[in-house]
């Protein structure tokens, strides 16, 4: 029932806009991940690394998949063969339609995905404590998937500039960190950030300075204690969510706009 609540709030920024939106037919455009997933994928370039103190580089210009592996095995859907603690995961990908996937599992590891262009996916992958993840997309109508479970300090730092935009992160275990930005066009974009335990923060940002935000949405939802969340909009139509359930809990959502929609929903 509260899941229904929050996409039906959630839903409010693209009512009546489904010409725009209409490619994307296998429900809200923004929660529609089947170009990414359920796919047998021919990888241009692979890396696996089983040991420490790593580095892995992949630097791609065209149309292309990498996957890097540091601690998994490189077939997906990479199951643990060892704990890789120190290393660096680095893809560059100049082009459209490129795809990259970086799996870490162990401590300390370091992951950075730079895209450039339209109909792109980057997708991390951590199992493991004060694993950092660093996504940068210059792109359109493109995807980023984060998903960091287990221990505690993990860090996803995540920034899209362009229009129709998707970012979706899962973060369980403690003490975790999300910043999301979405500027520079920041139209038809969408953020959701899921944390499950305690001492986590979020941040969301949509537009800033000269650029606004318009019919864009936030999604934050956590579930446990001395949590803190924060969304940022600027511009009109758009939409913020935040939900938390348990004690201890901070939410602050700021709009600069008109025709906008705000609902923090709280509850222990």
């Amino acid at each position: 029932m509260r899941k229904a609540l929050i996409l039906g709030l959630a839903l409010v920024f693209v009512l009546g806009m489904t010409t725009m939106v209409g490619a994307h037919t296998n429900g809200p455009w923004y929660v529609d991940t089947s170009p990414y997933f359920n796919l047998e994928l021919d990888y241009n370039a692979e890396i696996m690394q089983l040991g420490n103190n790593d580095t892995a580089a992949i630097d791609q210009d065209g149309d292309h998949h990498a996957f890097i592996g540091q601690g998994i095995e490189i077939t997906l859907p990479g199951e643990p063969v060892g704990a890789s603690e120190n290393s660096e995961a680095f893809v560059d990908q100049m082009g459209d339609n490129n795809m990259a996937v970086v799996g870490q599992r162990g401590m300390n590891n370091f992951s950075n995905i730079e895209q450039w262009r339209e109909d792109n996916y980057a997708g991390v992958g951590q199992d493991g404590d004060d694993m950092i993840a660093n996504i940068h997309q210059n792109a359109t109508d493109s995807f980023v998937r984060v998903s960091q479970f287990g221990g505690a300090g993990s860090e996803a730092d995540i920034t899209q500039y362009g229009d129709l935009n998707r970012i979706r992160t899962r973060q369980q275990g403690n003490d975790h960190f999300v910043d999301v930005y979405q500027g520079w066009g920041t139209y038809f974009n969408y953020a959701t950030v899921e944390q499950k335990g305690d001492g986590h923060e979020a941040y969301v940002t949509q537009g800033g300075g000269e650029r606004l935000a318009n019919r864009n949405g936030v999604l934050i939802d956590q579930d446990g204690e001395d949590n803190y969340a924060k969304a940022t909009q600027f511009g009109t139509l758009n939409a913020a969510v935040i939900e938390q359930d348990a004690i201890g809990l901070s939410a602050v959502t700021f709009q600069d706009g008109d025709n906008n929609d705000a609902n923090i929903n709280q509850s222990n």
